[in-house]
Parts: C-alpha cells; structure tokens; sequence
C-alpha cells in the first residue's frame, strides 16, 4: 500500500506543502501563546493552566479565521488557504471539524500522521481535513496547487 509518506520522500511540492503548514501552525501558535502567557504570568495563573488555555484558544482562533477569510494569519502569510472539497467557504462544522486536533498538540501530530498513513487520495490532507472534506492549497501556484 502507498502512502502519504511514500508520497511526501519523493515530491518536493508536496515536501514544501507540509513545511509551509508547520510554519503556519508555528507563527499562528506565537501569536496565541505570547500575549496569553503575558497576561496569565502577570495575574499569577500555573503554567499548567496557560497550556489548557492556549489548546482552546489556539483551537477556536483557527476556527474562526478559516471560517472567516479561509485561512489563519500564520496560513496567509504562508501563502496558504482552507477550502472545502465541494463548494466555495467553509462551513461551521468544517472550520470546526479541521482545527478540533489543535486542541493538543499530540492530537495535532497524530492528525498528520494518521493523514499521510491512512489514505493517498490527496496527501495534502491530515486525517481531519478528510473527516471535513477540505483540504489547505497554495494561493501562490497557478491553480492553487
């Protein structure tokens, strides 16, 4: 069986498409957790309590700007955008449904992996984006590819 990952060691494209996702994930991840751990350091709350925080907010920040403008500031600057597999903006349940693994960030790395394992339909997908039926394309290709 071919996977993913098959896929991923031999196709620079596709190499690119999952570095440009991490970043994303990277810059969006700075933009939640600095501000949140400034203000909770501030007002004394455990660094324990500030990861929990940061899962959800990271989760419904995610959300919302998909659901929005289809794509995280981290995305955008990546080039990168959210779509739907049929149709033109994501729904609700589809914004909300491709960022539940941001939750954690075990989930997160386990949502990649079972997405590059699982099925090569279009490896650009983590295993929720299949669950979704979206996928994240790159605005800066003709095509969006």
């Amino acid at each position: 069986m071919v996977t993913g990952f098959d896929y991923l060691s031999h196709d620079e494209g596709l190499q690119s498409h999952w570095l440009k996702r991490f970043v994303a994930i990277v810059i969006d991840s700075i933009i939640i957790w600095l501000p949140m751990w400034i203000i909770l350091t501030i007002i004394g709350v455990s660094y324990l309590v500030t990861g929990g925080f940061f899962g959800i907010l990271l989760f419904l920040y995610c959300a919302f700007f998909e659901l929005q403008i289809g794509g995280t500031p981290g995305k955008m600057l990546m080039h990168m955008k959210a779509v739907p597999m049929q149709g033109t903006k994501l729904t609700a349940a589809q914004a909300f449904m491709r960022n539940v693994s941001k939750v954690f960030v075990l989930l997160l790395l386990l949502d990649w992996i079972l997405g590059l394992l699982l099925d090569t339909a279009d490896p650009r997908q983590k295993w929720t984006d299949r669950a979704a039926r979206t996928s994240v394309i790159v605005t800066d290709h003709p095509g969006g590819t």
